[in-house]
């Protein structure tokens, strides 16, 4: 009886089970919500402190993480703080910079600049660890930075201020993203348990942070904001949101594979983009238009040469047996 359990049919959703597409779900919702969130609690309620929500969120994320470390969704591995601290600074610093872009800058643009971030990790791990690209994998990127660079130059809402947030996020989010690949194999922990040593360190830091970055004193200061019923909960949400993100993210790759959640990440792209035009208004003429549409094509192109290069690995080595020789991987690169 055991067997005709397990052959037993669930139902699917373009090829995907039922719990994959819950857990998609749920990072979908939480992933764009969070952008919007954001955007509604800088706009709306003009709660310009970008880097004090920052250590909010992860303060968030400190309390959620312990809830579902009671409801046994990990275990704790003991680290030593200093071992974990660079990552949190580059992680502090990515989602920082990432809040004061969206804070400064329409969604649209704030989005197509973190399209850039592959690129820049290829860059960046070219010139510091060596690793080069392939050919097809080069023009790929090199659309998607056409397509970035289109539809930017027709974005009326471009501004000094914002492009400095978007390009520091931008490079931090690199940075994060190579650190994190490197670090996460020589500590040899999942990404919730290196959440648990990361969200209280990073509320910290940014805590101490928020002076610096933020409006603290005077009339339109941090100090003087007078919170109503609606501030609050716009706020709660956004916090609520973030630690949704972080903890989606975990569970859709440790269920599915990387190429899985970039492509989830790829209909985030085209909703976040579509909807800061309908939400808030953002310029939708044609060369900006066509810019998004070229470098999304980039995106798509890139993920579908990563997963044929993958599947050829994977035929390459089976093909030799377990010889224990292994290729050279350039880190991942998913948001």
């Amino acid at each position: 009886m055991n067997g005709t359990n397990k052959q037993a049919p669930a139902f699917e959703i373009f090829g995907f089970d039922s719990v994959t597409v819950s857990l998609m779900s749920f990072n979908f919702f939480s992933a764009v919500g969070i952008v919007f969130a954001n955007k509604y609690v800088f706009h709306t309620y003009g709660y310009n402190f970008a880097t004090f929500v920052t250590s909010l969120h992860f303060v968030t994320t400190s309390v959620g993480g312990r809830i579902c470390l009671q409801l046994g969704m990990y275990k704790v591995k003991e680290l030593n703080h200093m071992d974990v601290l660079p990552i949190t600074v580059c992680f502090c610093a990515f989602v920082v910079f990432n809040n004061l872009s969206l804070q400064y800058n329409s969604v649209g643009f704030y989005q197509l600049m973190k399209v850039l971030t592959t690129p820049v990790v290829v860059v960046l791990q070219k010139y510091l660890y060596d690793i080069d690209v392939d050919l097809h994998l080069r023009y790929c990127l090199g659309l998607i930075c056409c397509g970035v660079a289109v539809a930017t130059v027709s974005d009326v809402s471009v501004n000094a201020a914002g492009t400095f947030w978007a390009v520091m996020g931008l490079v931090s989010t690199a940075f994060y993203q190579l650190q994190v690949s490197r670090k996460q194999k020589a500590l040899k922990v999942n990404a919730l348990q290196l959440l648990h040593y990361q969200a209280p360190q990073a509320a910290a830091v940014v805590m101490v942070m928020t002076p610096f970055l933020d409006n603290i004193r005077g009339p339109e200061g941090l100090l003087a904001y007078e919170y109503g019923r609606g501030s609050l909960v716009a706020i709660g949400v956004a916090c609520g949101l973030a630690f949704c993100v972080n903890l989606s993210t975990f569970l859709v790759i440790g269920h599915t594979n990387p190429v899985t959640y970039q492509v989830l990440g790829h209909f985030k792209l085209v909703l976040i983009l579509i909807s800061g035009v309908v939400i808030f208004g953002e310029d939708s003429n044609v060369v900006r238009l066509c810019g998004m549409v070229m470098a999304f094509v980039g995106i798509l192109a890139y993920t579908e040469m990563k997963r044929k290069m993958g599947m050829e690995r994977k035929i390459r080595e089976s093909s030799r047996g377990e010889d224990g020789v292994q290729l050279v991987q350039t880190p991942k690169s998913d948001r």
